[in-house]
């Protein structure tokens, strides 16, 4: 039986972000299944493992060789990854499988697997699930920062710096794809550009699922929900989920927040992810803003079944898994139009994009939204009525599993 390794450069813990998310769910919804291979996923962890999830799928978690929590010294506090130009125990590990699918272009499980795809002939496949290139911008400005003002603005005016190392990660990322057989990518990731610097054959549009045994309209009990935190009856319900962090709009939506009530509206705010910045967001939101920290995915639901509005300000996002989710619930999602934009069909239709990142012009939105009934009826008519929406084993069986097959075939 054919072998196919999926390598996901980051940790698999309790609490992963949406990239290792997409993969449980995939894992998830094919426990029942039988595949024509063996499936193997390689995960980041504390100690090397291996877990078998059933007759045809396994996980195998390894050390990283230089983990990237040593940049956090320097205020970069991303998920964790591998910095290491090779693993030599996962090039020797690779060499026996017939396929290998990369979920990164720039870490180490890629670069091995570039390389053992080269010398062993052995068919690559790679999926584009996070803006690498855009978050290294955001970081290398950040710690420009930190410097004097005249050489911070010396390198980041004058030089940019910070746009010069996307770039480049870009270019590499371009080159790396050269050496796939087949690219999963989003349809809203700039595919003019990869189809002008790639042959467009090479492209499979990626999708993501969504657990609809989970994620779906519901009734909720909210007068209990409204007492358990004592909030007046008419407040309105604000919803964020997502690491709790100034890249995924944390504390902008906290500074909406006190906008909004400054305003003399009845808002509550909560935020739900992993914590890295709560407390920034609390000191700047003040009252009714609530830190919830990570949440089961029901209880997410449940949460997004209670809000008026779901937002999720992030400016770059690949797919963002939170607002499927959310619209599967019926909540108003309002999104910034490179970040959770990227899920929204149509503007003002099945989620609101706004397209400045100004508090004032996010805060004048949701006042509208707030006294216009009429409009926020008709979105949630939009999103009842919206039947697309794939589950995580279409995805799997659509996207990846009819495209290694063909290249194992090939064999």
């Amino acid at each position: 039986m054919n072998k196919v390794a999926v390598l996901i450069d980051l940790e698999l813990s309790k609490k992963p972000g949406g990239h290792v998310k997409f993969w449980q769910r995939i894992c998830e919804s094919l426990k029942k299944e039988k595949l024509d291979y063996k499936l193997e996923f390689f995960f980041l962890g504390n100690e090397n493992t291996k877990k078998k999830i059933n007759d045809f799928i396994s996980f195998n978690i390894i050390k990283p060789i230089i983990s990237s929590k040593l940049l956090r010294i320097i205020g970069i506090d991303a998920d964790t990854t591998d910095l290491a130009p090779i693993n030599p125990w996962l090039f020797k590990k690779l060499k026996s499988f017939d396929l290998i699918h990369t979920t990164d272009q720039l870490f180490t499980m890629a670069k091995t697997a570039k390389k053992v795809s080269k010398k062993f002939n052995i068919p690559l496949t790679s999926s584009f699930h996070t803006d690498a290139p855009a978050y290294s911008e955001f970081y290398v400005k950040k710690i420009l920062n930190y410097f004097p003002q005249f050489f911070s603005n010396f390198m980041i005016r004058k030089l940019s710096i910070h746009k010069k190392v996307k770039y480049n990660q870009e270019q590499k990322i371009f080159d790396y794809f050269k050496s796939c057989e087949k690219i999963m990518i989003n349809s809203s990731i700039r595919l003019n550009d990869y189809k002008k610097k790639i042959n467009p054959k090479q492209i499979i549009l990626l999708e993501r699922g969504v657990d609809k045994k989970i994620f779906k309209k519901k009734i909720v009990d909210k007068k209990k929900f409204f007492k358990n935190y004592n909030l007046p009856k008419n407040s309105k319900i604000i919803f964020f989920c997502g690491r709790i962090h100034e890249l995924k709009g944390a504390l902008f939506l906290a500074k909406i927040h006190k906008s909004l009530k400054s305003k003399g509206y009845k808002i509550s705010t909560f935020l739900a992810g992993e914590n890295l910045q709560g407390a920034q967001c609390k000191k700047i939101g003040g009252d009714n803003l609530f830190i919830l920290d990570y949440l089961e995915e029901k209880e997410i639901s449940i949460m997004m079944n209670i809000c008026d509005f779901f937002i999720l300000p992030s400016l770059h996002e690949t797919g963002p898994q939170v607002i499927f989710e959310a619209k599967q619930c019926q909540a108003v999602c309002l999104v910034s139009p490179g970040g959770g934009g990227r899920a929204i069909k149509k503007n003002e239709e099945d989620g609101i994009i706004i397209n400045d990142y100004n508090v004032d012009v996010w805060c004048k939105k949701i006042s509208n939204l707030i006294s216009d009934k009429k409009k926020l009826d008709y979105i949630k008519r939009k999103l009842k009525n919206d039947n697309t929406q794939k589950s995580w084993k279409d995805v799997f069986f659509l996207k990846f599993d009819s495209n290694w097959k063909n290249l194992l075939k090939t064999q």
